[in-house]
């Protein structure tokens, strides 16, 4: 009896990577079954050298973000129907020879695998370290994963999680979103220690904007998933100053005499937006679980 061949997808999406497109699609072509590339609106001949290292490819007509190219990626990987999808990138920071590491877990019924890069920390410029710890700890409120490393662009995905994943953002927050999808759906997610090189034309993006583009992202989704906590935690904070504001008050009367206006009003302003904040949480908490509840059920 022959085992049944397991059909690997990967795809990668690319904006102006004719330098690298090449290479990358000949050696990522050694295992998988099919490589598509989403030329993202490149004004090179990224499409055309991708063409020829014979890589399926899908051209925006502009560039429309990172997240839109995996959007893209995504919607390609239901048609073709693999029993895993690999994502790298096209401009040589992932190794294609690690795929085999990367799709293991996937054959053990893993559903997302996603690329660390903490043991090359020392290869890794501080600013990005220091950015990546500060972007992983905010999706973590999103995940109940913990995951040390979740702006990898490294990943794999069973036939489970290409099919589940209902994802929506068009620009790098994505990653975010996947680790944050992945979880909400109970998708089995592990990390992979991968490797990185960085090149000095490996991103057209200041990492200073992206990082803090990323991040007002995730505090919109955190936001938005976990209302409880993002308006409770306002809430508890602005009550805080404002308790700080009237001890403050206090002091100023048991040494003058003197009621501060100024200081009495700033208290009681913050102690009602703290309250208000933290009863809008309580809230929104309720009105995301009943209709969270609802749009499981009719899933069901």
């Amino acid at each position: 009896m022959t085992q049944k061949h397991i059909k690997i997808m990967a795809g990668m999406p690319a904006y102006n990577e004719s330098k690298y497109i090449g290479s990358m699609v000949l050696n990522t072509k050694q295992y998988v079954d099919e490589v598509v590339i989403i030329d993202d609106g490149s004004t090179d001949d990224t499409s055309k050298i991708a063409g020829l290292a014979g890589a399926a490819v899908i051209r925006h007509p502009q560039n429309k973000g990172y997240g839109a190219a995996i959007l893209s990626i995504f919607a390609e990987a239901k048609k073709r129907d693999p029993d895993i999808l690999i994502i790298l990138d096209a401009d040589s920071q992932h190794n294609p020879q690690e795929i085999p590491d990367i799709i293991k877990p996937i054959l053990n019924g893993y559903d997302v695998v996603i690329g660390t890069r903490e043991k090359q920390a020392d290869k890794i410029p501080f600013y990005r370290r220091l950015g990546q710890k500060v972007i992983s700890g905010s999706v973590n409120i999103l995940s109940t994963e913990h995951l040390t490393d979740t702006e990898c662009g490294f990943r794999a995905f069973s036939r489970k999680a290409i099919a589940t994943l209902n994802l929506k953002e068009n620009g790098m927050a994505i990653s975010a979103e996947t680790v944050a999808e992945a979880s909400r759906q109970n998708l089995k997610i592990i990390q992979v220690p991968v490797s990185v090189y960085y090149s000095k034309d490996s991103s057209t993006l200041n990492p200073v904007a992206h990082g803090l583009g990323v991040l007002t992202r995730i505090v919109v989704m955190i936001s938005e998933q976990k209302p409880l906590f993002f308006f409770g935690l306002a809430g508890i904070i602005l009550m805080l100053g404002g308790l700080a504001a009237g001890f403050f008050t206090l002091r100023l009367y048991s040494q003058s005499g003197v009621i501060s206006i100024a200081w009495s009003l700033i208290s009681i302003f913050l102690i009602i937006l703290g309250t208000m904040s933290a009863f809008n949480g309580l809230t929104l908490h309720t009105m995301y679980s009943i209709i969270h509840q609802a749009i499981s059920k009719d899933r069901h």
